[in-house]
């Protein structure tokens, strides 16, 4: 009798502990905030990125969990973002600028669009075969032109040099091709030039340069600054691309860079926006061991980068109390 009640207090105490471990879990699951991160394309910098900063933010964290996926592209991004079927997005500067105010693309203005941090600035690559007779962007009337897919930052900044060139639409055979097959193209002498916006020393492009012989093509001074003329104040900034950054790169290239922010609307919680900002500045070793290209953050290039969109507050007061100086945002 006595062996029976100790089992029967025993089992009751075992079901009351597993009842309350799966009560306990089912809270933790409802607290659980999921966020989908709409980024670039597959082989692109901005999804390396993106989950870089998603792997370092959810490691150890009971209140959110990150998912990066690849998009077609910015203007994507923003309408996902305003639809809520993604939670964070990768946003250029000057595409978050005309979305904010409603212009060019974006009919109605997204008021609720807020910056969360800068993380890194992409670049205009512009690239040929080695024997190719084009020497830059200028020369490229009547060409094959890969000019990303439509929607994407690299469709509208090409376009821009293009036109800075007085090579318009029609001037060239445009083709809105993914990274991918732009790269097939090249290599299979289907497409005279591939453009892409991306970060410097970006995979698919290393693997390009060490299986065929190609050129980078600079953007000359007088395009480059009618470009800057074309964009917001900071939606565009000069770069140059060192001498052998990619296999048999031998000189420089005088490209820009346009500085891609990490955003989201205004009314996601405080607590979310401050965790995913500490969580990733305050472990950027561990970033880079998911990926080298989160060197692109850096303190300079943080407190250098020009708000297109207000500020979540929580991540200003983050970065703030981390040490990284930010621009206020101006109307």
């Amino acid at each position: 009798m006595v062996s029976l009640s100790i089992k029967t207090t025993l089992r009751g105490g075992l079901l009351g502990l597993a009842a309350a471990t799966m009560t306990s879990a089912a809270a933790l699951a409802a607290d659980l905030q999921e966020l989908g991160f709409a980024t670039s394309s597959s082989g692109g910098t901005g999804y390396m990125y993106a989950v870089a900063v998603a792997t370092v933010a959810n490691e150890g964290s009971e209140t959110i969990k990150i998912t990066p996926f690849p998009s077609a592209g910015v203007i994507e991004n923003d309408r996902l973002l305003r639809n809520d079927e993604a939670q964070l997005i990768l946003h250029t500067g000057g595409q978050a600028y005309s979305s904010y105010r409603g212009e060019g693309k974006y009919p109605e203005p997204f008021k609720d669009l807020r910056a969360i941090m800068p993380i890194y600035a992409s670049l205009v690559q512009m690239i040929v075969m080695g024997d190719s007779d084009t020497q830059d962007p200028g020369d490229l009337t009547g060409k094959r032109v890969g000019l990303g897919e439509p929607g994407s930052s690299a469709n509208t900044y090409v376009r821009q040099v293009l036109t800075a060139e007085n090579i318009n639409d029609g001037d060239y055979e445009g083709r809105p091709n993914s990274l991918t097959e732009q790269v097939a193209g090249l290599r299979d002498g289907n497409l005279d030039a591939l453009t892409t916006v991306m970060g410097v020393g970006a995979p698919a492009l290393q693997d390009l340069a060490t299986s065929r012989d190609v050129r980078w093509l600079s953007v000359v001074p007088d395009t480059l600054k009618a470009v800057i003329e074309m964009n917001p104040s900071g939606a565009v900034v000069p770069v140059t691309i060192p001498a052998n950054t990619y296999p048999k790169q031998t000189d420089a290239v005088n490209t820009f860079g346009v500085p891609i922010w990490i955003m989201a609307r205004a009314d996601l919680p405080e607590a979310a926006v401050s965790e995913i900002v500490t969580r990733f500045l305050s472990n950027m070793d561990r970033a880079r061991e998911v990926h080298p290209v989160v060197d692109g953050t850096t303190k300079d290039f943080v407190a250098g980068a020009t708000p297109p969109v207000p500020w979540h507050p929580a991540a200003e007061a983050a970065l703030g109390e981390m040490g990284f100086e930010t621009t206020s945002f101006t109307e």
